[in-house]
């Protein structure tokens, strides 16, 4: 960056403002996109907490650029390069009208790729590693959204059916029942009482929550391609197990101590959801410092 008597060059200052031009008109072409990822984050709930963690991971990235003053307004070979991948995606989209999934895929990734090229110019390469843990939880977190629908009975079935094994491993007699309706409803009879395995006990939130953690600490910590990649496998499978354990120990909870119902969901609930987010925190942090030493 060339330094002028003022203290910035006019050319910094033009492409600065091109560079920004740019930004909004990108915002304009992906508006549409945004507003429907922000509305369905916002709608349901189980991605409430997914949305928080993509928001904190911007403000980190965002707040160590702003601490290294890292604004270059260059037009480098990298943005360029993210940027046109990102328009190609962008027009694969409407050639993959027939699948949905594969539509929303090139959709986000074209979002994200056009999103690091604007990064890219602003603030270079070091503003894109900055912003990557970001970047990668938007995605995820748009794939989940637009998966969200097709993914509740299927979770809804694996929940019943891990929480009442582990209940009949521990002794206890479980029914399981599917009543029919509409909608459905998913039961589980324990010693008498009927709890009903709701939409909002499917563990999708869980799931959408730990998939973005190990994504974005991944990135955070700097770890290996394959150890990203190991953590993310881990994440789903640490999601369904303790979101079953949620089920078990509310089951066992509320059939056995005399406290009101919804403070034994809630209470066990968050120390689960903890649990398991705590568990990715710590492993990545366990391999950050032994690459570290």
């Amino acid at each position: 960056m060339q330094h002028s008597a003022s203290g910035v060059s006019r050319d910094y200052l033009i492409n600065l403002a091109i560079v920004i031009a740019m930004g909004l008109l990108l915002a304009s072409i992906y508006a549409p996109l945004l507003l429907w990822l922000g509305q369905t984050t916002l709608q349901a709930e189980q991605l409430h907490n997914g949305g928080l963690i993509v928001v904190f991971a911007l403000v980190i990235g965002l707040r160590r650029l702003v601490r290294s003053q890292a604004v270059v307004a260059e037009f480098s070979r990298l943005g360029l390069l993210l940027i046109v991948a990102g328009l190609v995606c962008l027009y694969a989209v409407n050639l993959a009208e027939r699948w949905p999934a594969l539509a929303l895929l090139l959709a986000m990734v074209s979002f994200c790729l056009s999103f690091a090229g604007v990064t890219a110019f602003l603030f270079g390469p070091r503003g894109v590693k900055a912003l990557l843990p970001a970047i990668v939880g938007v995605l995820i977190l748009g794939l989940l959204a637009g998966l969200a629908p097709g993914l509740d009975w299927p979770l809804r079935g694996m929940a019943a059916k891990y929480s009442a094994a582990v209940l009949n491993q521990l002794g206890v007699n479980v029914g399981v029942v599917l009543q029919p309706g509409q909608p459905p409803r998913l039961l589980l009879g324990v010693k008498g009482q009927i709890f009903h395995v709701a939409a909002e006990c499917n563990g999708f939130g869980l799931l959408t929550s730990s998939l973005l953690a190990a994504a974005v600490l991944g990135f955070y910590y700097e770890l290996s391609w394959r150890e990203r990649i190991g953590l993310l496998l881990l994440a789903a499978p640490l999601a369904v197990a303790f979101n079953a354990l949620r089920i078990v120990s509310i089951t066992l909870a509320a059939t056995h101590l005399p406290l009101p119902y919804m403070l034994v969901h809630e209470g066990f609930g968050l120390v689960m959801y903890a649990s398991a987010l705590l568990i990715l925190w710590w492993l990545a942090r366990k391999r950050a410092s032994r690459a570290g030493e």
